[in-house]
Formats: C-alpha cells, structure tokens, sequence
C-alpha cells in the first residue's frame, strides 16, 4: 500500500468518524427535544386529570344539592296534600265564611 493510499484511506476514515460524531450529536440533541415534549405532555395531562377531577367532584356536589332540594320539595307538597285532605275540625264557620268552598291547588313541576 502506497502512503497516498494509506492517507486516502485515514481521511476517509476521519470523514466517518466526523459524520458519526454529528449524527451521534444530532441524535442526543432531538432526545432531548422529544423528552421536553415529553414532560411537558405529561404535565398537560397532569392538569386534565386534576381539572377533570375537580369537575366530577362538582358536578357529584350539585347532584347532592339537587337531590336534597327535590327531597325537600317533595316533602313540603306531601305535607300540603296531607293539610288538604285532612278535615278542619278545629275551625268554627262564621257569616264570612261560604259554606261551599272549592280549594284548587295547581303544581306544575319543571325538570
């Protein structure tokens, strides 16, 4: 092998090595970027849960809420049809009083 030769082939072998050590660092560098990505996805998702939970524990608190309200809505109309089927045996009529009355409660319910 001649010495021309030889550094031919040396500086070939310089070139990949050259090469090798960019691509290896180009490498390292878009690791980088996408571990980033990465973390910054993962904090995304780490405010969703948070956010989503948060909502959940909301929207349970106002079924709860709803529920007592409907309860105490239900209560309140049952008592009144218990006080309007029930005789007034305590009340005396009086001249003011007509002695035929019509009593007509109307509930309309919205849901």
């Amino acid at each position: 092998m001649s010495e021309t030769t030889g550094k031919n082939v040396v500086s070939l072998l310089e070139e990949h090595v050259d090469r090798a050590i960019s691509t290896v660092k180009n490498l390292r560098d878009e690791k980088l970027e996408l571990e980033a990505t990465i973390a910054r996805l993962n904090s995304d998702v780490i405010q969703r849960d948070e956010k989503i939970q948060e909502l959940e524990a909301y929207i349970n608190e106002m079924q709860e809420e709803s529920e007592e309200e409907r309860t105490g809505i239900r209560r309140q109309l049952e008592e009144l049809m218990e006080g309007l089927a029930e005789p007034e045996s305590t009340s005396e009529k009086t001249d003011e009083t007509p002695t035929n009355t019509e009593t007509e409660v109307e509930f309309t319910a919205n849901n």
